[in-house]
């Protein structure tokens, strides 16, 4: 089984629920770090990251405080994905929130 060292980001500017990873399929992904950090200079923010199962949604971090620059480091241990696993971020407001995931994906 190959594996490959991957690591995404994105800019979340609204309050809208963004995937920032996808997973893949077929195989499964272990995700080392979630990194959210305030891109704003001016205001804090909220950040909300999700493990989607399917149409079920399991929270990973619910409105963690993110004050002006401020970066959290959201796992304290990998996460494992299968096949169709995905994660998604919700912001509190629309103030940039940076998000970047390390993931190993093993196919």
């Amino acid at each position: 089984m190959p594996e490959t060292y991957k690591s995404y980001g994105a800019i979340l500017g609204s309050t809208a629920a963004t995937s920032i990873y996808a997973g893949i399929t077929p195989g499964t992904a272990i995700v080392n770090s979630i990194n959210v950090s305030n891109g704003s200079t001016g205001y804090g923010n909220f950040i909300t990251v999700e493990l989607l199962k399917g149409s079920t949604a399991y929270s990973i971090i619910t409105s963690a405080t993110l004050p002006v620059g401020s970066s959290l480091q959201v796992l304290d241990a990998p996460l494992v994905l299968e096949a169709s696993n995905s994660l998604r971020c919700t912001a509190g407001y629309t103030y940039p929130v940076h998000t970047i995931i390390s993931v190993m994906e093993i196919t």
